[in-house]
């Protein structure tokens, strides 16, 4: 429709070019001494409009002629900067394959020709993480130390990067230093609160852990089961530095009660215990979580079981005074039983034992049961049934791979 709009607006032009040089009978004279010419007033414009148009293209052509040297310039410069751009994009590429070397190498060919600050920052961010992924220290610092010309709204991007490094050589000092930079240009970033948690971890800060999963937890950026990790590991690193029953009957208090009933908590609050030979105590934070129904860890009561023999009279006859209690929560738990045989073995009931023993074996046969029962039956003058369970023990050692 537009093509035949213009044609028809030509035809129509010519048409009225036509018509006007109908109208136009005069004539021009140009006089350049001794010679003078008379020609056609219409051939005159004509010719004026020709030599318009060609004085026109004769300084476009001039023009281009000159500008030549500067777009052959233009031309190899933006040949360059593509090049380094495809180079960038390769480098991320290899990055995230994890390809190190080449994501490097690609990202330091498109260096020299890019002149985009956020481009190289890019690219210098890329090569100092793959360097520092490759092993090479040195290029990783160089890097680095690279991204420090680059404008400051480039910088926190740079701390970031040197914090994560840092951690990973282990040097918590430098790390700390570099999350502080980054804190300074963004206080609220939830990424750097991140980043310092691992840094008190691998300080063995509990208070700062503590604190700091607070904040990351009440800031959405912390699943609960991450938190509840990083709260048990803090609990370790505090339960290590208590001497006495008394420190960890304070520490105790002061945990919630939520983290209190956590089950690994409480079996590493039992092995210190037994490390600082405070069996009794030990046994009565068993006790009370093999009262509650919500604590199904095995090994709870296995670590009752092993305690028997360090316990004192009074705390092996109260235990087993709560058996009966313990069994109805728990009537199959065969650790359980073996536990009470153990708590009877060891205040010489032998008949109790001999049924909690027997009971064990009779739900999941053990090793530690059979071995019990044949020790039960040697010390009260049986020997056949005593080696017949010694027997039984091997058996099972045996098919275990001992």
């Amino acid at each position: 429709m537009r093509f035949a709009l213009w044609i028809t607006g030509l035809f129509a032009l010519a048409v009225l070019v036509g018509l006007a040089s109908t109208l136009n009978t005069g004539y021009a004279i140009l006089f350049l001494p001794p010679y003078r010419m008379e020609v056609s007033f219409n051939l005159m414009i004509v010719l004026v409009v020709a030599l318009i148009v060609v004085t026109h293209i004769a300084l476009r052509l001039i023009a281009l002629a000159a500008d030549l040297p500067r777009q052959v310039q233009r031309f190899q410069r933006q040949k360059k900067l593509k090049a380094a751009r495809h180079a960038l994009r390769e480098a991320g590429i290899a990055f995230f394959e994890g390809r190190f070397q080449k994501a490097e190498r690609e990202a330091s060919k498109s260096l020299p020709d890019e002149y985009s600050a956020e481009n190289r920052a890019l690219a210098l961010l890329i090569a100092a993480r793959a360097a520092g992924s490759a092993g090479d220290g040195g290029k990783r610092d160089e890097y680095l130390n690279q991204l420090d010309q680059l404008p400051a709204r480039l910088q926190l991007a740079r701390h970031m990067l040197d914090a994560e490094l840092r951690l990973e050589d282990k040097d918590a000092l430098g790390a700390l230093a570099a999350i502080e930079r980054a804190r300074a240009l963004s206080p609220n970033l939830t990424n750097a609160l991140r980043l310092e948690l691992k840094v008190r971890l691998l300080q063995k800060q509990p208070e700062a852990i503590l604190l700091l999963t607070e904040k990351l937890l009440k800031a959405d950026a912390l699943e609960p089961e991450q938190a509840r990790r990083y709260r048990l590991a803090a609990y370790q690193q505090q339960l290590s530095g208590l001497l006495s029953e008394r420190e960890v009957r304070d520490w105790l208090r002061r945990i919630p009660d939520a983290e209190r009933g956590n089950p690994q908590l409480l079996q590493q609050v039992v092995s210190h215990l037994i490390r600082l030979q405070e069996y009794d105590y030990a046994a009565t934070l068993l006790a009370g979580a093999l009262s509650s129904d919500e604590m199904e860890l095995p090994e709870l009561a296995r670590e009752l079981g092993q305690l028997a023999a360090h316990l004192s009279v009074e705390k092996r006859l109260a235990l087993l005074k709560d058996a009966e209690n313990w069994l109805k929560l728990r009537p199959r738990d065969h650790w359980l039983l073996l536990a009470l045989g153990r708590l009877a073995q060891a205040q010489q009931l032998w008949g109790k034992a001999q049924s909690y023993l027997e009971a064990s074996v009779s739900i999941q046969p053990t090793l530690c049961a059979h071995a019990e029962l044949a020790r039960l039956f040697e010390a009260t003058g049986k020997e056949e049934a005593s080696q017949l369970h010694y027997q039984k023990s091997l058996e099972l050692a045996l098919s275990q791979g001992c």
